[in-house]
């Protein structure tokens, strides 16, 4: 990805559009950032509460053992 003249003016523009629209609603950052943490917070306890935690749990055990084998297949040639 490039970033020349061209794409640092399309992102002014449209960096300067959402902020006038978030200034017509009267939204702030912290209203923004504060949504978006809250929608986190909300994912992580229906997560907690369905179980699905364990299978998070499990899979950082078994992915990194999952790419060590794939890279030591692939050096063996196999």
């Amino acid at each position: 990805m490039q970033f020349n003249a061209g794409v640092i003016i399309k992102l002014l523009i449209w960096s300067f559009l959402v902020g006038l629209l978030l200034y017509w609603l009267e939204w702030s950052p912290g209203d923004v950032y504060g949504w978006i943490a809250n929608k986190v917070a909300t994912l992580w306890d229906w997560l907690v509460g369905s179980g699905l935690q364990y299978v998070l749990l499990g899979a950082t055990i078994v992915v990194p053992i999952y790419f060590i084998m794939q890279f030591k297949n692939r050096r063996r040639g196999g």
